[in-house]
């Protein structure tokens, strides 16, 4: 596989867009993704975070609203809203809770005057590849104009920077993880997140706070699993874009990585959730 793929990582995703798919595979593999959180969470809200008897809360990137629909049933009066620019992969209208809305809009589209100032809480996830430039202040801003002077964001997204591989057998030699680990590292296109706390201290949020999860060990192939899920939705992203060659190499890499699989061996990547509140 040439080194260039590997070192580009991600950053082959720079200014293209939401490079993961919108098939029935992706909202499953997105579905899946969720309740894998929720076990390495514990939560959906953080305990830290105060909530009114009926508190406003919204989505942002709520793909196929999963989160909001498990917050509708731990706060059945919540008036919740989940934006995306896609919504082909959310229930339709009819199942929904009564409370719960669904609406489209791009997070880097200017805020719609009636919804400044709305929300008690604003939660991110996996903006990973979503955030250009490893900068997410535009979005950081947006956020900010959407909640009420005294509420909270709640950003959870993933520690890349400490990725690592799992092995069963820790004297196991796994080339073709190591090089995985690598291309998601992405040559540091991903560190902006551990720097959330400074950069929400830097536009208008106090008491930022930065908590660190690990995946559950017996979790570790299931966990490991849906992030190969991830970069084969990747790769036919990358295809759809004529990246021909940088796709074929990257499918090579998961089938080396599919051989080490079977001997004990996934990617575990940390999760982080950030909070802070809007002075």
């Amino acid at each position: 596989m040439p080194s260039t793929t590997i070192e580009s990582g991600f950053h082959l995703a720079d200014n293209k867009g939401y490079m993961l798919g919108r098939s029935h595979n992706a909202a499953c593999r997105l579905n899946l993704q969720f309740f894998l959180w929720k076990e390495s969470l514990q939560f959906n809200i953080h305990p830290s975070i105060p909530i009114a008897s009926s508190p406003v809360i919204a989505d942002v990137g709520t793909g196929t609203a999963i989160w909001l629909l498990d917050v509708a049933r731990e706060f059945p009066t919540a008036i919740l809203d989940g934006y995306d620019i896609d919504l082909s992969n959310t229930p339709p209208t009819q199942w929904l809770p009564r409370y719960l809305t669904l609406l489209h809009w791009n997070v880097f589209d200017p805020v719609p005057e009636h919804l400044v100032g709305k929300y008690d809480i604003v939660h991110l996830r996996l903006l990973i590849l979503v955030v250009q430039n490893s900068d997410p202040v535009p979005i950081i801003q947006k956020v900010a104009r959407l909640l009420k002077p005294g509420g909270y964001i709640q950003w959870d997204d993933l520690d890349y920077p400490d990725t690592h591989v799992r092995k069963a057998d820790p004297t196991l030699a796994t080339p073709a993880f190591d090089r995985l680990r690598q291309f998601v590292y992405s040559s540091g296109r991903h560190d902006w997140v551990l720097n959330l706390p400074v950069l929400l201290a830097q536009n208008g949020f106090a008491e930022p706070q930065l908590e660190h999860f690990q995946d559950r060990v017996d979790l570790g192939t299931a966990n490991g699993g849906q992030h190969l899920a991830t970069m084969d939705e990747f790769v036919l992203s990358l295809e759809k874009k004529d990246m021909v060659d940088d796709a074929e190499n990257i499918r090579q890499l998961l089938r080396d990585v599919a051989v080490e699989a079977v001997h004990g061996v996934a990617l575990s990547m940390p999760r982080v959730v950030v909070i802070a509140r809007k002075l």
